[in-house]
């Protein structure tokens, strides 16, 4: 399920010169330093030789398949990084890793911003709805280096001129993938995260059991139940009622625009006020007894729950 990554090979006395093996290289020459860069790229991926070291910059399912519909796997990865190392007559299984993604996309039933607008708010990130089939989930603080990304896969590929595989014409298909940039030993709690690494088992059960668990953090807006009225009995429980139905009704990001308002004006002087406030929101949203699950969040649910059954 790895993407895009970016690795960095540290350069020595007995690394090979691999520009000869790259498409279209160009020498960069500094006027200030005099350092000689060389950019090139292969099969898709950018390569830029520094002095210090080589960098490695793409998508390994890309560079392994046509496209990055099908998902890369622990094995497929393997098979990638066995590929890079051939096609630059350079060993890169202990190259850095630096940065990389990790998600796949999902055949769904119903058009992809449908699934979009049942994702509600998640701890430590902040929720960036830009347009109907785009969703992100963004750090409060320049000190974390995680992103969630919901997106409809079919529209990105077409943006980018990638052909689809046959067959996936008129799928509707959701992607959602993490994005971690930098620091990723301290992110993933291991002592370094090398391109060999990424096949191991034990971390790659660890970056599908990261995937689920922030999915599932996130709150998920409920159906309110339609035969409701029958169980009123007070002017609490039709209060509940309504403001569970307009919750759910609502577009997230104005509940996320609204709790950002509150900060910036400073409305509360203890910050866990906006903490009690979202649960509060939520508890009324999910309320035991007015709500039921909805089916298009059950359906990627179990899309989720079953990412684990193949690992």
């Amino acid at each position: 399920m790895y993407d895009k990554v970016k690795l960095w090979v540290m350069r020595t006395r007995d690394t090979p010169d691999v520009s000869n093996f790259l498409d279209k290289a160009k020498d960069h020459v500094d006027h200030e330093t005099g350092e000689v860069c060389t950019f090139g790229s292969l099969e898709g991926l950018k390569v830029s030789i520094y002095t210090g070291g080589i960098s490695i910059i793409g998508s390994l399912a890309k560079f392994l398949y046509p496209n990055n519909i099908y998902p890369l796997d622990r094995h497929g990865t393997r098979q990638a990084i066995t590929k890079l190392s051939d096609s630059l007559h350079l060993d890169v299984a202990d190259a850095k890793v630096t940065s990389m993604e990790f998600g796949r996309a999902f055949v769904m039933r119903h058009p992809v911003e449908n699934y979009l607008s049942k994702l509600g708010n998640t701890p430590k990130l902040l929720r960036y709805h830009f347009d109907v089939g785009t969703l992100y989930y963004k750090p409060q603080s320049p000190r974390q280096h995680k992103v969630l990304a919901f997106y409809d896969k079919k529209a990105d590929a077409r943006v980018k001129g990638m052909v689809l595989p046959d067959g996936f014409d008129n799928a509707n298909l959701l992607k959602y993938e993490m994005r971690f940039n930098g620091r990723l030993p301290q992110q993933m709690n291991v002592p370094e995260v090398t391109a060999s690494t990424l096949s191991e088992s034990v971390f790659y059960h660890l970056m599908v059991r990261k995937y689920q668990e922030n999915y599932f953090a996130i709150s998920k807006l409920n159906q309110v139940k339609t035969d409701i009225m029958s169980e009123i009995k007070t002017v609490s429980d039709a209060f509940d009622v309504l403001v569970a139905r307009l919750i759910n009704q609502s577009d997230q990001t104005q509940i996320a625009t609204f709790m950002e308002e509150l900060k910036e004006a400073k409305v509360f002087d203890d910050r866990k006020s906006y903490t009690r406030l979202k649960k509060k929101i939520q508890d009324v949203a999910t309320k035991a007894g007015v709500t039921v699950s909805d089916g298009l969040v059950k359906e990627l649910d179990d899309e989720i729950k079953n990412v684990g059954a193949y690992v």
